[in-house]
């Protein structure tokens, strides 16, 4: 009996809000995720040539993108960015991810089983030119851009940035509030900016 209750309550208490929230998102719908609020996803302008990115989703996925879902809040919604030409971001399964961005112009592949805090912004580009001339003439194609990897099972914390070219090694663990700017190995804890070695777990 109480099986049924709780497959009732799952029912209209999280699976109907994720099928509307999936919708709003425009992302394909799985009776599995848990959407608490809206997606933005940035996509390649329809007026522009070229198709843009794709966004690839395993099973068990949450997002939090409301204010009240998340226990530390949030300052903003979730925002995946796959505007560039053949940009993509992989999200394996049980993966959960609150109020951060993914800004992807490249790969960004995340593993499973994979907790991303509140806040966190992980961006495989410099998203701006470093020379000033370029940057005065809107030069974006010579902007540096690498792929990221986050293997499976890797928790990073609030408030995280985690820098192009990165790969974070499996059941790593990334301390709040630290810059990411070379590869984490595995069973590891990091923290700081820029991250450091702080013990193996």
């Amino acid at each position: 009996m109480m099986s049924l209750i709780k497959y009732i309550a799952r029912f209209f208490l999280v699976v109907i809000p994720t099928f509307y929230y999936c919708i709003r998102s425009r992302i394909p719908f799985d009776a599995s995720y848990n959407l608490k609020g809206r997606i933005r996803v940035i996509r390649h302008p329809f007026y522009l040539p070229g198709k843009g990115g794709e966004i690839f989703i395993g099973k068990f996925f949450t997002a939090n993108s409301k204010t009240t879902s998340n226990s530390i809040g949030l300052i903003q919604p979730n925002i995946f960015n796959i505007s560039k030409q053949d940009s993509k971001i992989i999200i394996g399964n049980n993966v959960g991810i609150s109020g951060s961005t993914i800004n992807a112009t490249k790969l960004i592949a995340i593993g499973n089983n994979v907790l991303i805090g509140s806040g966190c912004i992980i961006t495989d580009t410099d998203s701006h030119p470093l020379k000033i001339d370029d940057r005065i003439n809107n030069k974006s194609d010579v902007t540096s851009s690498m792929p990221i990897a986050i293997c499976d099972n890797v928790f990073i914390g609030a408030r995280c940035i985690i820098l192009k070219g990165v790969t974070i090694g499996e059941g790593a663990v990334i301390g709040a509030g630290s810059v990411v700017c070379k590869d984490i190995p595995s069973h590891t804890i990091y923290g700081g900016n820029p991250a450091k070695f702080i013990k193996m777990i």
